[in-house]
């Protein structure tokens, strides 16, 4: 435990580095491969806490990973089916769907699935404190094991907008969302359903774990 969160800290102070470099205006080539190396050792921490961790914490401030898909292409999503779930701090429908994620996840054991929920914080250039603080403390409360990213909302609904014609406008940002991927990495279920479902989303999931 001592050493996962030795990584989150890793992952964050990095970040914060980072975000230093990116505001700079006119960077020398000096200052471009600084900032180059920082990512790749951000990216170093995160590949590390992904592969040693079983649950992690991932704050991006939009600096290393540019799209959902980026993320999805690491390693440890690689041939295997992902269930990915779009929530909210506020949002409480979001929250009363984490009280089935621990029966959802015992059906699962042992099976290639990788459950990713991903939160938003809406301050574009700087991190909002309170927003952070209360996103993993409501990950430690529900015991949300599994991958969990904290991006921003640039993020978020550049890859929502890639998938508009396969939803509601009206429900287009809308939480929760969940979203199911093959074992391609590719969408298959825009609209999955919740964790509440229960046979419904099971049913899914097996079928693209026989794929």
């Amino acid at each position: 435990m001592k050493n996962n969160n030795l990584l989150i800290v890793v992952v964050i102070f990095l970040f914060g580095t980072l975000s230093c470099y990116d505001r700079k205006t006119n960077n020398s080539p000096i200052e471009s491969n600084m900032g180059i190396s920082i990512k790749n050792k951000t990216l170093d921490a995160i590949n590390e806490q992904l592969n040693t961790s079983e649950n992690c914490l991932i704050c991006d401030s939009n600096q290393v990973f540019i799209t959902i898909e980026d993320i999805l292409k690491m390693d440890r999503f690689k041939n295997k089916v992902v269930y990915l779930d779009f929530w909210g701090t506020s949002c409480k429908p979001c929250l009363e769907e984490f009280k089935y994620t621990h029966a959802l996840k015992k059906k699962f054991e042992n099976t290639p699935i990788e459950f990713v929920y991903i939160s938003q914080y809406r301050k574009k250039k700087e991190w909002d404190t309170y927003r952070e603080m209360k996103w993993r403390m409501i990950i430690e409360k529900y015991n949300l094991i599994g991958t969990n990213i904290l991006v921003s909302d640039e993020l978020k609904h550049h890859f929502v907008y890639k998938n508009k014609d396969r939803t509601d406008p009206i429900k287009l940002y809308a939480v929760p969302k969940y979203i199911l991927f093959n074992k391609k990495g590719e969408v298959v279920d825009f609209n999955a359903p919740r964790p509440s479902s229960k046979e419904l989303l099971y049913e899914k999931l097996w079928n693209l774990l026989d794929e």
